[in-house]
């Protein structure tokens, strides 16, 4: 991470820095929002999917990736590009470069992190590979792009069953508030409490939607490590664990006894 010179462009290529691959980040995303490198493989697919550079984001659609993946996180569960495309839309000003995420009309999951950032725009840092993570600047546009894809939600029909039940879960549990869940992030329980008890009143819910994950993936893999500050302390990964087990064999007898009849 290196400190840009007056007059840098933050929309430069790499002809800007003699070939050398790099891209330019903002730093209220740093410093603010808490987005950390090296990006995460949600957060690469993401930029991938929309077809935006780091920097094209405003700090809010920033924030909202953050947020999304802070709750998946909470939930044990690896980020969905399709699951977040289909709460939130891509919207581009005419002749503007610059990318906004926002909420479906109609389908909140998350609040926006503040009303409005002042001054962030000349404050950016230039961000260059290293020995140590040879791969931190593969798998996602570097650059400002153009043609940008003005993607519309992900329909709901065309996400996958998971998917499906996910969305329909979150739907009903949504409306979370996005500067809450990043300043929780490394407070575990104060988080579950937000959670659990502020929008899933009835632990059925959360209950249901990891019973999901476990019937469709196996308890191994719906349980991932994605990194610090995403990761469920042991303690709790046992508790829910254990208890997934006993739902999924629950689940499963009453489909054997349904099966009987």
């Amino acid at each position: 991470m290196l400190p840009c010179t007056l007059g840098k462009p933050v929309c430069g290529d790499e002809w800007a820095n003699d070939g050398v691959p790099f891209f330019y980040f903002y730093q209220v995303v740093f410093k603010t929002i808490g987005v950390r490198l090296p990006f995460s493989r949600f957060e690469k697919e993401l930029l991938t999917e929309i077809n935006a550079a780091p920097a094209q984001l405003y700090p809010n659609s920033w924030a909202f990736v953050k947020a999304f993946d802070i709750l998946f996180g909470f939930l044990g569960c690896a980020p969905s590009v399709d699951i977040f495309l289909h709460f939130f839309e891509m919207k581009r000003q005419r002749n503007n470069l610059w990318v906004t995420l926002s909420n479906v009309p109609g389908r909140v999951l998350l609040t926006r992190f503040q009303n409005s950032f002042t001054r962030w725009k000349g404050r950016f840092f230039k961000i260059c590979c290293s020995d140590l993570v040879p791969s931190a600047l593969d798998g996602f546009p570097l650059y400002w792009v153009r043609e940008t894809r003005a993607l519309k939600s992900k329909p709901f029909k065309k996400l996958s069953p998971n998917d499906q039940v996910v969305c329909r879960i979150l739907a009903e549990a949504g409306g979370f508030d996005s500067a809450t869940l990043i300043s929780l992030e490394f407070n575990a329980g104060t988080l579950e409490k937000y959670i659990c008890m502020s929008h899933c009143p009835i632990n059925f819910r959360l209950c249901c939607f990891l019973s999901v994950c476990v019937l469709l993936h196996g308890v191994s893999d719906t349980f991932i490590s994605l990194g610090a500050g995403s990761k469920i302390n042991q303690e709790r990964r046992s508790r829910l664990t254990r208890a997934l087990r006993t739902e999924s064999g629950a689940s499963s007898s009453s489909r054997t006894d349904s099966d009987d009849h």
